[in-house]
């Protein structure tokens, strides 16, 4: 069911502001999950990634990733 005057559903838009998990944390967690059950370095998290992670450009709650959301 969508509300008409919304672009997104009151259910997705709720879910995306109270998950404090942006997609960088998401991405680091399963790659370190893959890397820990098949010790293969192809499922690593890439080098960039987790720069990227550290440096705190999480994505578009944080403002920024690879781009800056204005």
């Amino acid at each position: 069911m969508r509300d008409r005057k919304s672009p997104r559903s009151p259910w997705r838009r709720q879910s995306r502001h109270t998950t404090e998990e942006t997609a960088g944390h998401r991405a680091t967690r399963n790659a370190a999950q893959l890397y820990a059950e098949y010790k293969e370095p192809l499922y690593a998290a890439p080098p960039l990634l987790q720069r990227m992670v550290d440096a705190g450009r999480l994505g578009r709650k944080t403002g920024s990733a690879f781009y800056p959301y204005a």
